[in-house]
């Protein structure tokens, strides 16, 4: 599971609960707002009939009324004995049980109010549908429990809070799921399509249309990189076949008995160039197929120890001099890799062959063998002058020219078949190429 995405999980899902109890809390207190009456005709009852009564004590017959209100006076009789203001459909006699009902509730549908006093019952009374009377009684044990009704109730809508954050926390975690994963896929150059919709919708448009443009760039770049691997295939068979022409010949010539020895030694320097720039062609070819990190194309087992011996073999043959002298020091004979054997003869090659080139004076070059820890080691070392801190410090770039590929190309071409190349300088130069055993 993604770590960031977690990260925003837990942050949404712990926000929504707390903006959740907080709206709790506040349509709590909203709730007793509104339940609340504050109107004009709420309340006010109690201190009305108070006033009604002082001025019935000072001897008024007539009292301050708000308007629709009606007033009356109920001897110990039930005779209205005094009224103002009284509806026509209002009785002048009532009985002890009329008395009881429109204490509590309504009078002909007048919501009525009660005051006793010594000289009889004060009655007021409202306009019709000015008020609502509803009769709601609870026990004491009602009271006494209900702080612990309200902590279960809170508890309640904490956990719905929760459950809910949870399902929307869900959601989001697959949107941003998807997002991260579509823009490391972005990244690696693989295709992205996202459904473009909910609230990344912007953000997936975008990355579409990103995919979308790498994968025409990707496009353009491989018919232009394949045309570019064909010229230079087709150059290179083209030159490949008058090179030839030229080789043979030279040959012959150097082995002519009827030339000069001065002759004989032309020919051969023009057989010693014509093997260079065939060398050359094959780096070239070599490096075209590689410049993206290409596997091997001819994998196969191949045994190191005699793959060191042809190569080194081919060196010396070819009128290595007597200033040069190759010291092996193979430990594991049954050591064997999977990989390209013209490929790793090549890096071999390149290796040795730097050592010879970069010591006009001669050399000792000493190459060693060995396993470690499931790894093929080949250390080749040289005591010579060493090599330029620059050429070592960009060994994993391929140069523009022909000068100097020898060295990059081995290390791609150790690099692709999986091992490690490291080179230093140690009173001359040293490679040291780490493989996986097959």
């Amino acid at each position: 599971m993604n770590k960031t995405a977690v990260k925003i999980l837990i942050l949404f899902s712990v926000t929504a609960g707390v903006i959740a109890t907080i709206l709790m809390i506040i349509n709590f207190l909203g709730f007793a707002v509104v339940g609340s009456d504050m109107s004009p005709l709420s309340g006010g009852q109690t201190e009305l009939l108070n006033q009604i009564s002082k001025q019935l004590n000072s001897g008024k017959r007539t009292v301050d009324l708000p308007d629709g209100y009606w007033c009356m006076l109920i001897d110990e009789g039930g005779n209205v004995v005094w009224e103002q203001n009284k509806p026509s459909e209002v009785p002048d006699k009532y009985t002890i049980n009329d008395i009881a009902r429109m204490s509590r509730w309504f009078l002909n549908d007048y919501p009525v109010y009660t005051r006793i006093e010594d000289y009889g019952l004060i009655v007021m009374g409202k306009p019709k549908n000015s008020v609502g009377k509803y009769e709601m009684e609870y026990s004491m044990s009602w009271f006494d429990s209900l702080p612990q009704r309200l902590i279960y109730v809170l508890l309640f809508n904490l956990f719905l809070a929760a459950v809910i954050a949870c399902i929307f926390g869900i959601n989001l975690y697959r949107r941003i799921s998807e997002l991260t994963k579509s823009i490391n896929n972005l990244r690696a150059e693989k295709p992205v399509k996202l459904r473009e919709k909910g609230i990344f919708k912007d953000t997936y448009r975008n990355i579409n249309i990103t995919s979308s443009a790498i994968e025409r760039k990707n496009i353009a770049l491989n018919i232009r990189e394949q045309a570019r691997y064909n010229w230079i295939a087709g150059i290179s068979h083209d030159i490949r076949t008058p090179l030839s022409v030229i080789t043979g010949y030279a040959e012959t010539l150097s082995e002519n008995a009827e030339l000069s020895e001065k002759n004989k030694q032309r020919a051969a320097v023009i057989v010693s160039n014509s093997m260079k720039i065939k060398k050359l062609i094959e780096d070239l070819n070599l490096i075209s197929s590689m410049e993206y990190d290409m596997q091997p194309s001819k994998k196969q087992p191949v045994k190191i120890c005699p793959l060191i011996r042809k190569v080194t073999a081919e060196i010396i043959n070819n009128g290595l001099s007597e200033t040069f002298s190759i010291e092996l020091n193979l430990k594991s004979e049954s050591s064997t890799i999977s990989g390209d054997e013209n490929l790793l003869e090549r890096a071999l090659f390149n290796i040795i062959n730097n050592a010879v080139t970069h010591n006009k004076e001669g050399c000792t070059i000493t190459i060693t063998e060995q396993e470690r820890n499931g790894s093929v080691i080949i250390e080749i070392c040289d005591n010579g002058a060493g090599v330029p801190d620059s050429i070592i410090e960009n060994i994993k770039t391929i140069p523009k020219t022909a000068h100097g590929i020898g060295l990059p190309m081995a290390y791609r071409i150790v690099s692709v078949h999986g091992g490690t190349f490291e080179a230093h300088n140690d009173h001359g130069f040293c490679v040291i190429m780490t493989f996986p055993i097959n």
